[in-house]
């Protein structure tokens, strides 16, 4: 009896395109060659589950991947690029699409459009932190969610007033960051225990997270100072810039030497305007929807306080405001505070103010 033996294909020197559509419980596979469409699956959502599947399926060859950023962060990223795949994590925003596309989404086609643009050359990845950066990134994020908690349970202690036609003292309707404010919630009284149990229940409330708020900040002083203590001085002096600021800008900026110019930097804050040329037509629109939803308030906040503390700053916005309307002055302002921070982070040098 004659025994068949079967020979597995080499792909040495074949490069393989794999496009991901990553979901807590399955991705969605599409691999390519260069010349034709492969296999599209469904699998566990695991790295090593598709490098197994690569290596025994397409021996030798070069795997490239890519997937959008989400909910996943970048961990499935580090540990396909330790298997020693070349994988890549990009924008969604970014990934060019048909308008049939767009029309019919589903995981099938949105993993073979990755693939599709990858094995283009039409992909741009996005910057990775390293872990030690992104965890300190997380602790930033993590003090602006507590400031938003905050902010939210004061408005329900204003309701819950408002809906008793209890009236806030004139010097508390401002100030309500205040211990006399506090004391005057926890001095009223109620004829209905209930009523007094409630506003309790929120005035503790806000307590326990102004005090979670306390300590986060100051775990976020003392990372800072480790991390890099001249570059968190050297940003507190320019205008407006005061150490939240400063520690947002180092958290989600990283390495400043990855954006070229100001131009790059200003579109990563989002502090560009919506631009639509066609022939001899150009209209220029509002401030760019796309942007760093923690760092964009934050400049546009120092901004105002710039103005205040900078007679060069000031200077530009009443000139800015001679052509156009405050709000559209003060982005412009904006604009011009950034440059000045990146040249700050680039160069390592102290801001000196009053310099138009």
């Amino acid at each position: 009896m004659q025994t068949q033996v079967s020979k597995k294909i080499n792909f040495s020197g074949k490069n393989l395109y794999i496009g991901l559509d990553v979901h807590k419980k399955s991705w969605q596979v599409t691999i390519l060659s260069q010349e034709m469409s492969l296999k599209t699956f469904n699998q566990p959502p695991s790295p090593d589950a598709l490098y197994n599947f690569l290596t025994t399926n397409y021996p030798n060859a070069k795997y490239y991947s890519a997937y959008e950023a989400g909910f996943c962060g970048y961990s499935h990223h580090r540990k396909l690029k330790e298997l020693g795949v070349h994988n890549i994590v990009i924008n969604a925003a970014d990934v060019p699409k048909s308008n049939k596309d767009s029309h019919r989404k589903t995981d099938k086609s949105d993993s073979r459009i990755i693939a599709e643009a990858l094995r283009a050359n039409q992909l741009k990845a996005i910057f990775v932190f390293d872990p030690d950066s992104e965890e300190f990134r997380g602790l930033f994020r993590s003090r602006l969610t507590l400031a938003k908690d905050i902010r939210r349970n004061k408005v329900r202690i204003k309701s819950f007033l408002l809906y008793r036609s209890i009236d806030i003292p004139h010097e508390f309707i401002v100030q309500t960051r205040s211990r006399a404010y506090i004391g005057w919630l926890q001095e009223l009284k109620f004829r209905d225990t209930k009523a007094r149990i409630q506003l309790d229940l929120l005035t503790d409330r806000l307590l326990f997270l102004k005090e979670q708020r306390r300590q986060l900040e100051q775990h976020l002083r003392d990372t800072a100072r480790n991390r890099d203590r001249d570059l968190f001085n050297l940003l507190q002096t320019v205008p407006g810039i005061g150490p939240i600021t400063a520690i947002g800008l180092m958290a989600e900026i990283g390495d400043i030497s990855r954006f070229k110019n100001i131009k790059q930097f200003a579109s990563y804050i989002g502090l560009i305007p919506r631009v639509k040329q066609s022939g001899e037509t150009e209209r220029i629109g509002n401030i760019t929807y796309r942007n760093n939803s923690y760092l964009r308030p934050l400049l546009i906040e120092a901004a105002w306080q710039s103005v205040r503390a900078d007679p060069a700053m000031l200077q530009y916005y009443q000139d800015r405001c001679l052509k156009g309307n405050s709000k559209k002055a003060i982005i412009q302002v904006s604009r011009k505070l950034l440059s000045k921070i990146m040249f700050v982070m680039r160069n390592r040098t102290k801001y000196e103010r009053g310099i138009v």
